[in-house]
């Protein structure tokens, strides 16, 4: 059954007209010539026989094809069939996974099972032309949500495939699916260099990551490579020199944790405000001064303060300043979701002061821990992330007979109506351009 995701595209074959009304309009008039006395004749009223004629009638109908066909590819035509149960199983197969179930796919095929790409809409593949290079993002559980509306409940499901960790992404959920799935373990270690900061003016601590299917860990080595790249923090305050303090204080204390060159200055005076820095903190409710270069600014905003008792984990909130800045993307929100932290750009709002009266931020001890991440951001794994999921877990309940819709087969048309475009664009432009040279050969 033929299903249409867009069908009002379908109004452009109200342009099929167009060709019809040019080869309608197809009448030429003859030139007249006079000759001998009837030059003399007086020019009598020339009548033209009208008629309505359509010529080339297989060009016309090749043009009127391409309109239908392109309303039709921008409908997004899908061919539906019901689900049929003529072979015994379906073999849903990542890329890669075949040389590592090679004995159990076979006998699976040559019992009747059929074999599907793990990927979306499950297409049919041949054994014999396996796709490899598995470049897939899709999380596991997603897919096979995706699945169980295309087979029914008690369809056998063999699933071959890695167990890595990041594919399996979310909850798992509630499937109603008869799956039986078996996973491999890439046994390598990844080694990549993870991150450098100067810790002195000719040496660096560079820190290097390894993983493997049974986790990610982390080594540093200090080299002797000179990096001018000093993290520097400009704290500028008037009359909040308690927070100053505090701020500081936290700093200095991620400074003797890592061992970084970290430049922490406090300054109250603009003139002293180094461009080159890499963070300035303005704790101040005047407004942040136009400064050159490339820093990242922490400031307070501006406002009426308000008490509340708002907590953010383990952190309690005191007084806060109503959120104002509606543009700003929110990072972290309270208890009650008002904003605590936004960002616009390389600007920090923080809707709360470092003071005691207004939070216990500062006596927690993960306040060092925020400055660490903030400072010195560790990158994710990404694509090193190899660690691997124990197959136990992915063993799921028999299905239940709750699962009674009736599933079908999906085919997206939207290649064959490009091929067919193509084809028939072809011979339109081949009859055309022989056409226009046919009286030129006569």
């Amino acid at each position: 059954m033929l299903h249409l995701l867009q069908p009002i595209w379908l109004l452009l074959t109200a342009g099929i007209a167009v060709p019809v009304i040019l080869h309608l309009w197809n009448r030429k008039p003859g030139r007249i010539l006079k000759i001998g006395s009837i030059q003399l004749l007086k020019s009598a009223t020339v009548r033209h026989a009208r008629s309505l004629r359509i010529s080339e009638l297989l060009l016309l109908l090749l043009r009127c094809l391409l309109i239908i066909l392109t309303a039709l590819l921008l409908a997004h035509p899908l061919w539906e069939n019901n689900f049929s149960r003529e072979h015994r199983g379906w073999i849903i197969l990542e890329d890669d996974a075949y040389p590592h179930f090679k004995k159990t796919i076979d006998s699976l095929v040559e019992s009747g099972c059929d074999i599907h790409r793990f990927h979306t809409n499950f297409p049919r593949v041949n054994i014999r032309h396996l796709p490899s290079g598995d470049t897939s993002t899709i999380g596991y559980w997603q897919l096979l949500k995706e699945l169980e509306t295309l087979v029914p409940a008690d369809f056998p499901l063999h699933v071959f495939s890695q167990a890595t960790y990041n594919r399996f992404q979310g909850d798992k959920p509630s499937l109603h699916l008869r799956i039986n799935w078996q996973v491999y373990t890439k046994d390598t270690t990844l080694t990549w260099n993870h991150y450098r900061y100067s810790i002195s003016h000719d040496s660096s601590l560079q820190i290097k990551g390894h993983a493997n299917a049974h986790g990610i860990w982390y080594a540093s080595d200090r080299v002797g490579v000179s990096d001018s790249s000093n993290t520097t923090v400009i704290i500028y305050t008037d009359k909040y020199q308690q927070d100053a303090a505090f701020l500081l204080a936290g700093l200095q204390a991620v400074q003797q944790y890592t061992g970084s060159n970290l430049q922490i200055k406090s300054v109250r005076n603009l003139a002293e405000i180094d461009t080159m820095a890499s963070w300035i903190c303005w704790l101040s409710d005047n407004p942040v001064p136009a400064i050159r270069g490339g820093a990242r600014i922490l400031k307070y905003a501006t406002g009426k303060e308000v008490p509340t008792d708002a907590v953010l984990g383990d952190i309690r909130l005191f007084k806060r300043i109503p959120y104002s800045q509606q543009n700003d993307s929110i990072l972290q929100s309270d208890s009650y979701g008002s904003p605590v932290i936004t960002t616009n750009g390389k600007v920090y709002t923080l809707y709360t002061h470092l003071h005691p009266e207004w939070t216990n931020l500062t006596w927690n001890g993960h306040f060092p821990e925020l400055l660490l991440e903030a400072l010195f951001p560790v990158p994710d794994a990404g694509i090193h992330d190899v660690r691997a999921l124990d197959g136990k877990q992915l063993r799921t309940p028999a299905p239940t007979s709750g699962n009674t819709f009736k599933p079908v087969i999906t085919t997206d048309l939207s290649d064959a109506c490009w091929i067919m475009l193509f084809l028939i664009f072809a011979l339109e432009r081949f009859l055309a351009l022989r056409s226009k040279k046919a009286p030129a050969n006569g």
